[in-house]
């Protein structure tokens, strides 16, 4: 998923999502929960003092979010 992807469904720009992601900014509580409802992540991934695991090996798990949901429908760039 690209920077734009993501914006898009969070409803951000993808600036946002770059400050994020290099720890420039930290997300309010409403869009940490924007966000985990994408991956479909317990905020607790986002806000928390307990080490998570490497959110990749949940987010990339097979089958884990289905064909047809609508958090695959991401428009693509050329669109």
């Amino acid at each position: 998923m690209t920077r734009a992807q993501l914006a898009h469904l969070v409803d951000v720009n993808p600036q946002t999502v770059g400050a994020l992601e290099r720890g420039d900014h930290y997300p309010s509580l409403d869009l940490a929960f924007r966000i985990c409802d994408v991956f479909d992540l317990p905020v607790e991934a986002v806000f928390s003092r307990a080490e998570f695991g490497p959110l990749s090996t949940e987010v990339y798990r097979p089958g884990r979010i289905t064909e047809g949901s609508e958090k695959t429908s991401v428009p693509n760039e050329s669109d």
